[in-house]
């Protein structure tokens, strides 16, 4: 008998049970977005394994640096770091659903620590880095015998909290729908400070999840111009060019669960798509 040849499954059956330790009301009662977390970071470690180059980063922080003309160095300043700011981000005031969440109990915000003074930038969920290195024979007890020469994000993940457990049917659609599209937001944001920060990145693929269910898109640096022109309007050294920005809509596909008995087989080959994408 000929050996299988079949790919090994990005959703396996720890998937299965990192599902239903999240929706469990015993264990996750207050309906947080961080129980989550292990099914999502279990999927992208699964998606990049295969990938020698591609390394998952959870809380990745996008930022960056606002360049004013008027600052100079004095001669105490040089190559060593400041102390370590750190900038708070917008707190989620969501509201509360009945008998399923408390009071500032859901998406809790992180300070983003950064040792460089005027940054602004987001911490995104997840994502995944496609890194080039150079070989470091004499450098294998220090670096490991290589030496990193480039890191470029292939992939942002954004995870809002799954809705009340109670809802059924159209409603339950209906606020699925709406805290994807939260993700999907905060994903525009965050792609305009990667597109910022990186002149020479002309997209990113993203995926907008809300506990189990997820859409993804690639989002192109020339759809995002008015997010990343009102990102930049505080940076003195920005000059807008003379025309007039609109942003478009990313082609975002169908809202789909991860590991659902009928969409468990189009989320494999949605996300085999992407890790093929992350090779290129």
């Amino acid at each position: 008998m000929a050996p299988r040849t079949d790919p090994e499954p990005l959703l396996p059956h720890k998937a299965r049970l990192e599902t239903s330790y999240a929706f469990s009301r015993t264990f996750n009662p207050r309906n947080l977005e961080f129980l989550w977390y292990p099914l999502w970071c279990q999927t992208l470690f699964d998606l990049a394994a295969s990938v020698p180059n591609l390394i998952v980063a959870p809380q990745f922080p996008v930022w960056i640096i606002r360049h004013h003309d008027n600052e100079h160095e004095d001669a105490n300043e040089g190559d060593d770091p400041e102390e370590i700011e750190e900038i708070q981000g917008e707190e989620q005031h969501n509201e509360p659903e009945e008998g399923d969440y408390e009071d500032g109990a859901g998406d809790i915000s992180f300070a983003s620590t950064v040792p460089e003074k005027k940054a602004e930038g987001v911490l995104v969920d997840f994502a995944i880095l496609s890194l080039r290195a150079v070989p470091q024979p004499k450098e294998k007890l220090r670096y490991g015998g290589w030496r990193i020469t480039g890191a470029s994000v292939c992939l942002l993940v954004e995870l809002k909290r799954f809705v009340s457990r109670s809802l059924k049917d159209d409603e339950l659609n209906v606020k699925i729908l709406a805290h994807v599209q939260e993700a999907r937001s905060d994903l525009v944001k965050q792609a305009g400070y990667l597109f910022i920060k990186d002149k020479a990145k002309d997209s990113v693929m993203a995926i907008a999840a809300a506990g189990p269910f997820w859409s993804g898109a690639t989002i192109h640096r020339d759809d995002i111009k008015l997010t990343m022109h009102i990102l930049s309007a505080n940076d003195p050294s920005y000059q807008p060019p003379g025309e007039k920005f609109v942003d478009r809509v990313p082609k975002w596909n169908k809202i789909i669960r991860l590991d659902g008995a009928s969409s468990a087989a189009a989320s494999e080959a949605r996300l085999r798509t992407v890790c093929k994408k992350m090779r290129e």
